[in-house]
């Protein structure tokens, strides 16, 4: 969110797309300011009455007063309901503001002196306050207004218009009014009032430009460190063909280098010819909607042949004009090189032929992870947002119900969606283990904890569920969270493969756990439809699943799998056709130091 240091000065014309969230930002801080300014002239008005009377009348100064308050009520109700897209509106209402502004300080000057107030000086920060916050154009067109205000102020008192007539001070009529203490008096307070309050807002410019280059700072240094440390070769070619950018990965493509070191890179001739001439044909087109991302292939001859593949894009501005290209290349040599390699072998033996269409194969279920991780990592956001609200829902109403029943079935949701969220991201990284979150935990309690989610399952509702307790099994050092969402995926299974049965028998699924030969053992055994030994077989596989489409990712028992090995544990079926599954899980009591550290 644009917070009251993201406020910029803006010297184009033309203002940025970003502009209108920040001039609503500004618009807060411009009303917090009338707010002060209020008070400021009721007691002023006050002052001028009471201790030194020198107002004929502080009715208009109070009518000024009551007219700024209600229109900064307008002004906050308008910004507080403001939503959506910034746009010219924004833009329109700062210059409203600014102009209503002008016109009530030049209504209070008239009515407490006109030109002759030393309180004259506020034009000033009203103009400084309009450059702050208003495009050049803009901010000039406050300042003319200010002009024109004063003047037409000045030039009706002195020639006695009737609608305009000069309203002065109560002052002694003798000597002139740099004689009068009461008048030296307030034109110390305007100068000193001038000073602090032009100190403040210098200050305030000052602050949010250095705030901008801190930032601006920052961020180069972040991103001169991500793009220094990419594996790929990155470089950005400006309109001229100078070489702005190039990370030490895309150094090793330049035509004097050896791979062992830095090489001093300046323009597009020290690359290879098919990528500045790649570039050179992409900056001579003109037509900007023409422009999209081209892939570019190329060889480094100098480097034993070295067969790299990338992507030229054009970098636009915000006013969508071009700034130049980016390449990003990866070396493929080495895949290169190994396609060659099973191709040969392909074609020497029937063997080498299998061998290669199982690596293509695992290599599609790789890419498959791979696209699941992307999909999983772009929602992650998205998840975590409705997730959030659940649970600061849930702790609300535990706080608002004193119903015990009801809090502990909050306390299951609440639980439910805390493990959702590190399901989440343990399908993001299957393969790192989180040695942070392991504990001591009791399995009983594992399983009580799964069967209190399994039983709302309407699934389970025709099921007669028998979880037999061992009070006599040690504690197991592991994740707890990671253990109940491998018995959550075996109970689910298990509830489907009754549910496909079709028999009016009673279905019954038993879940009992014992301690043997240093391991804790659990059976999940149910009365399902059952499975074939190569469907067994295969069941952990990923991507495997005998449901139908769109009932079943095949991804359960291969999480279960990989959960469980994790922590040297082990996990089998043993099922047949219409007899039922048992599944068996043993995990050691702790696992091995190198894998787990306490």
């Amino acid at each position: 969110m644009t917070t009251e240091t993201d406020m910029l000065i803006f010297d184009d014309e033309k203002p940025p797309v970003f502009m209108g969230g920040v001039l609503i930002e500004q618009a807060k801080w411009l009303i917090r300011l009338r707010w002060l300014a209020v008070v400021g002239i009721v007691l002023t008005g006050l002052i001028c009455t009471n201790v030194f009377p020198v107002l004929i009348s502080a009715t208009p100064i109070y009518v000024c007063a009551a007219i700024v308050l209600a229109y900064n009520l307008i002004y906050l109700w308008v910004v507080r309901r403001r939503t959506g897209q910034a746009g010219a509106k924004d833009i329109i209402f700062a210059i409203v503001q600014q102009e209503v502004d002008l016109l009530v300080l030049t209504v209070l000057l008239h009515f407490s002196g006109g030109i002759t107030n030393p309180f004259v000086l506020f034009y000033v920060f009203h103009v400084i306050i309009a450059t702050i916050i208003l495009p050049r154009t803009l901010s000039f067109s406050v300042g003319i207004s200010a002009i024109v205000m004063f003047g037409l102020m000045a030039i009706g008192e002195m020639n006695g218009w009737s609608w305009l007539k000069h309203h002065p001070l109560g002052f002694s009529s003798t000597g002139s009014l740099w004689q009068n203490p009461v008048y030296v008096l307030g034109a110390f307070v305007a100068f000193a009032a001038t000073v602090v309050l032009a100190q403040y807002l210098t200050r305030t410019i000052i602050a949010r430009i250095t705030a901008k280059e801190l930032e601006a700072a920052r961020n180069k240094d972040v991103l001169e460190a991500v793009i220094n440390a990419m594996g790929e070769g990155l470089i950005f070619v400006t309109n001229d063909g100078n070489v702005t950018i190039c990370n030490p990965a895309a150094e090793q493509w330049a035509a004097g280098s050896d791979g062992n070191g830095p090489v001093q890179i300046g323009s597009l001739q020290d690359f290879p010819p098919e990528l500045s001439e790649h570039v050179k044909s992409l900056l001579a087109i003109e037509d900007m909607v023409a422009i999209a991302c081209r892939p570019i292939k190329f060889n480094l001859g100098n480097q034993g042949q070295k067969y790299i593949e990338g992507k030229t894009c054009p970098v636009m501005d915000l006013d969508g004009r071009r700034l130049g290209y980016v390449i990003v290349g990866q070396d493929l040599t080495e895949h290169k090189k190994l396609e060659h390699d099973l191709m040969e072998r392909t074609l020497e033996t029937a063997e080498i032929n299998e061998m290669l269409k199982m690596s293509r194969i695992k290599m599609a279920e790789r890419e498959k992870m791979v696209a699941i991780g992307q999909m999983a990592a772009g929602i992650a956001h998205e998840i975590g947002n409705p997730l959030t609200s659940l649970s600061s829902i849930v702790q609300y109403l535990k706080r608002k119900i004193t119903v015990l029943e009801q809090r502990e079935q909050l306390g299951v949701i609440e639980k439910q969606v805390n493990r959702i969220a590190v399901i989440l991201k343990r399908m993001l990284s299957l393969s790192r283990p989180a040695t942070s979150e392991y504990r001591w935990t009791d399995v009983n309690t594992i399983i009580d904890n799964t069967l209190s989610l399994i039983r709302f399952d309407k699934r389970a509702q025709s099921v007669t569920i028998e979880s037999i307790p061992n009070h006599h099994l040690p504690m197991v050092w592991l994740n707890p969270q990671h253990m109940e969402q491998v018995l959550l995926n075996i109970v689910t299974n298990a509830l489907d493969a009754m549910a496909a049965k079709e028999s009016d028998q009673t279905h019954t699924l038993e879940l009992t756990r014992e301690f043997k030969d240093d391991m804790v053992e659990i059976r999940i055994r149910d009365t399902g439809i059952g499975m074939s030994s190569d469907v067994c077989r295969r069941a952990f596989e990923s991507f495997f699943t005998t449901k139908e489409i769109g009932k079943g990712t095949g991804l359960g028992l291969y999480i279960s799998y990989n959960l469980v090995t994790e922590i040297d544990g082990t996990i089998n079926i043993d099922s047949k056709p219409g007899a039922g599954t048992t599944v068996t899980i043993r995990v050691p009591i702790r696992p091995k130091k190198h894998l787990i550290s306490a």
